[in-house]
């Protein structure tokens, strides 16, 4: 008796059933012969390494199946049970031959046109199938797809933001990953504080800003991070509050402007508005330092001009009767403020005008009386000084800090000289008027005292 042995040393997936033969048919009642055995069914050998693959969508896919069997295997790859997606191709590489075991490799890649925001929808499970007639194998893989950040914003109230309300910013994030951080930043001015605070989630960041006003506005960005190629990812919302306008600068600063008779002035008003006031939107009004200061309607020298955020009152050739209060404000569609809020001075200053009309009254053997009309004291105190001079000897004496006061309601001041008026003297006399900001001369006049 004589005992044929084979030794199979993988019997496949699913298992085969062996068959002996000779000479290539099924054995006969004559032992002598060629003998072969074979495999009734097809032999299937799958390999796929891992059960999960991350991907991400700005690296390449890569993921291989191979399966041998003979004869060689049909294979081929579903998503979810049915076909694949279109930025998903697989790719046939060469076969190879082993023990008379033929190995299919199909690959998995990205296709070539496929865009990074197509590939964010692929992840799920794929399952590599192989098939050889009526038998078939079967694996399946999670192929988790990665991408960065995706980011959007959403502001709530819709609409104009108007100063006073409340509002909130939502960065929404759609990642895979979830985002390990998400955070809001102003970058308009990152010092500035804001009245709010930011509360995040796996999805969300909402910024919210209480009691927002115009300078709330600017540019706030929101950065997220999952560690994925591509991230941190950034997206900037512009926030833009409306709001009545307000001053917020001037100039001069004490609200006061000195100004000699002659001379030009501004005044300066810089506003905090939105929308910013237009031209038309900002007024101006005039009151007087006193009843004889009443200027109306001067179009010639007083000028009202307005370049972005500032206003500039302009009074050129200042006269007398330009000095006093004046009065600036403006407003747009949702307010400003009141038209007495804020007050510029315009005062006087500088050297006295001349005193006209020095002239000599009554004159006695030791005193002269004399008498003029006050100019213009600049808008600062001052004093007069009368020089008077002996003509034959020379001597020359003043009277000085003569104190610019008013009899009445004239404008006329006199005076008496005593300080060493001789009988029988003939004098000439000059009178100045003097404050801190200079001096000034007027006339003239002479006269002789008589005798005793």
């Amino acid at each position: 008796m004589i005992k044929l042995t084979c030794s199979v040393t993988d019997s496949g997936n699913p298992q085969a059933n062996f068959k002996w033969s000779k000479d290539g048919m099924d054995k006969g009642h004559t032992n002598q012969g060629y003998y072969t055995i074979s495999a009734a069914k097809p032999v299937f050998i799958k390999i796929l390494s891992n059960q999960t693959v991350t991907a991400e969508i700005q690296n390449d896919l890569n993921v291989l199946c191979s399966i041998r069997g003979r004869p060689a295997p049909d294979v081929i790859w579903q998503y979810k049970g049915g076909q694949l997606p279109d930025v998903v191709t697989v790719i046939s590489e060469s076969d190879v031959i082993n023990n008379k075991l033929i190995t299919v490799n199909r690959r998995l890649i990205w296709s070539t046109d496929s865009t990074l925001d197509q590939r964010r929808t692929t992840s799920g499970l794929y399952t590599c199938i192989g098939r050889v007639a009526d038998r078939e194998t079967k694996q399946s893989i999670n192929i988790n797809v990665q991408y960065p950040p995706e980011l959007n914003i959403r502001v709530t109230p819709s609409g104009d933001l108007i100063q006073g309300s409340n509002v909130t910013v939502t960065c929404i994030v759609d990642s895979r990953p979830e985002p390990s951080s998400i955070i809001w930043t102003n970058i308009t001015d990152p010092d500035l504080p804001y009245l709010g605070y930011s509360h995040k989630n796996n999805t969300h960041c909402i910024l919210t800003l209480f009691d927002i006003n115009i300078l709330d506005s600017g540019t706030y960005q929101c950065q997220a991070d999952n560690g994925v190629r591509g991230s941190p990812v950034n997206i900037n919302k512009i926030i833009t509050v409306y709001g009545p306008a307000r001053w917020y600068m001037i100039d001069p600063e004490d609200y006061n402007n000195g100004v000699s008779i002659g001379d030009i002035t501004n005044f300066k008003v810089w506003v905090i508005a939105r929308p910013l006031p237009r031209q038309d939107q900002w007024y101006w009004k005039f009151s007087p330092s006193n009843s004889s200061n009443v200027m109306t309607t001067d179009p010639g020298h007083v000028h009202l001009t307005v370049s972005d955020d500032m206003a500039v009152l302009s009074i050129t050739n200042v006269t007398i009767s330009h000095y006093g209060n004046y009065y600036i404000w403006t407003n747009n569609q949702y307010g400003g403020w009141n038209e007495d809020e804020l007050m510029f001075i315009l005062k006087p200053q500088g050297p006295p005008s001349k005193p006209v009309n020095f002239h000599v009254i009554d004159v006695t053997a030791v005193s002269i009386r004399v008498q003029w009309i006050r100019g213009f004291n600049g808008g600062l105190d001052q004093t007069f000084i009368i020089r008077y001079t002996d003509v034959v000897s020379g001597v020359v004496k003043e009277k000085s800090g003569i104190e610019d006061r008013v009899v009445g309601s004239g404008q006329m001041i006199t005076d008496d000289i005593t300080d060493g008026i001789e009988p029988e003297t003939e004098y000439q006399l000059q009178i100045f008027a003097d404050n801190s900001q200079g001096q000034v001369v007027g006339n003239v006049v002479s006269t002789v005292t008589p005798g005793l």
